[in-house]
Formats: C-alpha cells, structure tokens, sequence
C-alpha cells in the first residue's frame, strides 16, 4: 500500500493559538549558520523534510499529531486527500539559476520555512528558501535586497516583489522573527530594519495591502509612526485607505486587499484589543464580501474565473487554479472557525484538492500553485486542529439571508450594479446560470439531483420557513452554489 501523503510542519504555524515555541521552531529551521563575516552570504541550514518511498512529505514524522482530533470517516478522507496533494507538490524544488526571487517567494508563500531552494541547477545543493533569500542571494542572476541611502529596501518590479512590502508580508505570514538577520552588500541588518523603510514608505493613494499584513503582524498595537514626509500613519489608517480602495483592478482579482484587511482584523482580535472604529469596518466590509462571493461560487465547486465582477467558469484550468485557488486562500483564512464546515467552502477545498491531485503532470504556474498550497494549509489548520470539525449538516439549520446592500431589507429585489450587468461573462449569458466545466475531475461525488436520496457528509439540511431570519449569514443551507441572483457586490457602496 502507498504510505498516506502528507504535508509537513507548516501546518501548525497557522494555529489560532499560536504559541512562542512554535516562532522559535521556526526561527531554528530558518537559521544561516553562526559566524558568517560581512561581505559572505551566509549558507542556510537545510529544512530536511522526511520523505516516503514515493518522495513525498511524511507529517507523522515532523509533526506530532497526538493533538489532532478523531474525525468522522468523511472528514477524515477529506483530510488526507488535501495532504496527500499538498505533498505531491513539496519536491518539485526551485533552483536560482532558472528562477527568480518572485517565483522563490510563491514557493514560500506554499511551504513556509519549509521550502527549499536548489543552488545553480537543478540538482544542486538545497538550501532553504527564506534564508536565501535574507541573505540577498542571487535568484536568475538577479538580487532583490538593496540599500537606499544606508537603508535596506526590497525591490519591486519584474522578478523580483510584485507589490512594495510584499517580501515582508510573506515572511510575517510564516512567523519570521522580527529580529532575523539580513545581509546587503556586505552590511548586516534585522527584518526590523525593513519594517521601519516598510513604514516610512506609507503614501495616501499607493498599494498598501502588503504593507498592511506585515505591519498588522510586527507592531504590536495602533501606536502611530511617521513615514519619510513627516506624516503620522497607524494600522488604522492603514485600514482606512485599503478600504477605501477598490477591490476590482487590485492584485489579483482584489483576494489580496481582502487578505490585508482580514490580516489586520484578526491579529487585533487574537491580542484580544477591541475592534472599534476602522476595524469593525474593516470586520462589516469582510463579512459583507464573505455573503457575495459565496454566492458566486460554481455548481462545481470553483470561485469565479472573473473574481469578484460577475459569475463565471472559463474552460481554463490554470485560470481555475489561480482564481479559485486566490479566493480559497482569503477565504479559508478569514471565515469564522465554524464557517469553515459550510458545505460551500467544503466544495471550494474539495475542488482545488482534486484538480491538484488529478494533473500532477501538468505545468502550473509557480505563482497559482503556492496560493492554491497555501490555501489547503489554513484550511488544514484551522478545520482539523483547532476543535472546529464539525460537519457542515451540524451548521444547516442555521437561518440564510442573501447579501444585501445596508439599510436594505433582505426581502427587496436588487439589480446588478451597471458594471456588473454591462456584458455577458465569458462561461454564459447574462444571468445565465453557469454549468460546471464536464471535463474537470472531481474527488467527491457531484450534488445529487432532485428526488435522490442525501448524501451523509456536508449535505445541507432543508431550512424551514421560520428559521430565515433577515440579517445573518448564509451557512450550509444555501441552495446549489451559484445560482444566486440577486448578489451585489460590497465594493459599489461600502464608500
């Protein structure tokens, strides 16, 4: 028998109650050698992950897994089926002769402090991807780190960061110390010191979700500081221009600025400060947004292949893989614990399992794989392991309400805003309701058809007449995904 696939100890760095031992773990797997002297890029300690026969990842070995929870059989399957697919992945290794420091960063955002990086081809000596890329190692001939008038700054651009303070918002995802060593030109430095050119980088009118996600995690409250034009900024303020910018037209479909915003909310409730002011907004635009794009998902268990402008289903499996993959990954993160068992985000994760387990030779871009890694790993995280594995029929009697625009009854008809209604979308008519893709493979047996009898594991209970109240979420209720028709989206009126 194949030994059970597994994904390995990032698992663990996404738990609610996250703990010093597990930052220092991961300082230790991160670590360049002692002693390096200034001028040498230090070589980083390998994360060694344990393998099987079939090359891949062995969790049992890395991770105790005496605190995981005894899982119903569907549950369970559903569980081994994502870490089965997160290891397929895990020896497919960069190397920084063919790749750049925007590739090797998606590597990280999938594995963490965890992925590892081949030196000069393909079979060279593995080192491990963050410290690497600390130390301003050189990926296709090309270094991201430089000094600006004696400070140390990330590049942005092609091959390197995609976003300013993008770098740092990925290794404050992966529990990098604030005080990790640096290296440039010789001159050594600490994460620190990029926080504080992050901070005196903030402008009115720029990107700042990046910036957002890692200085939510580094500051430890609101205090304010002043960026390069002597101007006072905070976390709150922060918050405040995110919002007010808009969703459609930001990277990669607007999942980002959604993922900053929820950054920011939940490490302020984590410290368990009050959410007030632009955080409550912040939680109110989430919540809003976690309604409407539920109701775009596909029968078949994808997200929109047009993010968040209008339902659609592309016969396209990177563009699947990426949209579906980017949403998932905001989603998973942001959802309260017990949403996570609503059969809608059941579908979504067993729909990116699948497509991953079922076309391990194809070629996916490098940047679509570590989103979609990096969403089945909060997901695992947070269904599995922190007392939250309920099924989504113990969440169906829960009462649904469509999203609606404030102040509107959940009983007035709403038409599309202009946008959304201007032109059909690429998978149907307008208002056409969207079939799954025939071709794409599915792990899980489909929704059965009326009259059939149900099936037993996330299958929604029938809701009855006196349990929809107006004004809460929808849950595992909902009828099919994707046939909603009155969804509008919160970014035409929350400014």
């Amino acid at each position: 028998m194949r030994a059970e696939s597994t994904c390995n100890s990032f698992l663990h760095y996404f738990d609610d109650k996250w703990s010093h031992s597990a930052e220092a773990d991961a300082a230790r797997r991160i670590a360049p050698e002692d002693e390096t002297p200034p001028g040498v890029e230090p070589v980083p300690v390998v994360a060694a992950m344990p393998l099987d026969e079939y090359g891949e990842a062995v969790l049992s070995e890395i991770v105790p897994t005496s605190g995981e929870e005894t899982l119903p059989p569907e549950l369970e399957q559903r569980r081994r089926r994502i870490r089965h697919a997160i290891g397929l992945y895990y020896s497919r290794k960069l190397n920084n002769r063919d790749n750049n420091a925007w590739e090797v960063m998606h590597s990280v955002i999938g594995y963490g402090t965890s992925s590892q990086l081949l030196l000069n081809n393909t079979s060279g000596k593995p080192v491990n991807s963050i410290a690497w890329l600390c130390a301003n190692g050189a990926c296709k001939g090309d270094r991201m780190l430089f000094l600006d008038n004696g400070r140390i700054s990330a590049r942005q651009g092609v091959g390197v960061q995609g976003h300013y303070g993008q770098f740092l918002a990925i290794l404050a995802q992966w529990r990098v110390p604030i005080d990790y060593p640096m290296y440039v030109n010789g001159q050594a430095f600490k994460l620190r010191d990029l926080l504080a050119t992050e901070q005196l980088g903030c402008h009115v009118g720029m990107e700042l979700t990046f910036k957002l996600i890692a200085l939510a995690h580094y500051l430890d409250n609101d205090d304010p500081w002043t960026n390069d034009l002597g101007e006072s900024w905070t976390i709150s303020r922060l918050l405040q221009e995110e919002i007010k910018a808009p969703i459609r037209g930001a990277a990669c479909g607007g999942t980002h600025r959604l993922m900053g915003l929820a950054y920011a909310v939940r490490r302020r409730e984590r410290r368990e400060q009050p959410i007030d002011g632009q955080f409550l907004r912040a939680k109110k635009y989430l919540d809003d947004y976690h309604r409407y794009t539920l109701a775009l998902q596909n029968p078949d268990g994808s997200f929109s292949t047009e993010w968040f402008a209008r339902r659609g289903a592309q016969d396209d499996l990177d563009r699947r893989l990426q949209t579906t993959g980017h949403t998932l990954e905001w989603l998973a993160y942001s959802l309260p614990a017990e949403e996570l068992a609503d059969v809608r985000v059941s579908r979504a994760v067993d729909y990116v399992t699948s497509i991953l387990s079922r076309n391990t030779s194809h070629d996916w871009q490098i940047g679509h794989l570590g989103h979609a890694v990096h969403a089945l790993a909060i997901y695992d995280m947070r269904r599995f392991r922190t007392g939250t594995s309920k099924s989504s029929a113990e969440l169906a009697s829960k009462p649904k309400t469509p999203a609606t625009t404030p102040g509107q009854s959940s009983t007035t008809a709403r038409q599309p805003p202009a946008e959304q209604a201007s032109k059909p979308t690429d998978g149907g008519a307008k208002g056409e309701t969207l079939k799954p893709v025939s071709k794409e493979p599915m792990l899980i047996a489909p929704a059965q058809s009326a009259g059939s009898s149900p099936a037993k594991a996330d299958t929604p209970a029938p809701v009855k007449a006196d349990e929809k109240k107006s004004g809460t979420k929808p849950t595992a209720e909902s009828s099919e995904a994707g046939t909603s028709s009155d969804a509008i989206e919160p970014d035409s009126f929350v400014r």
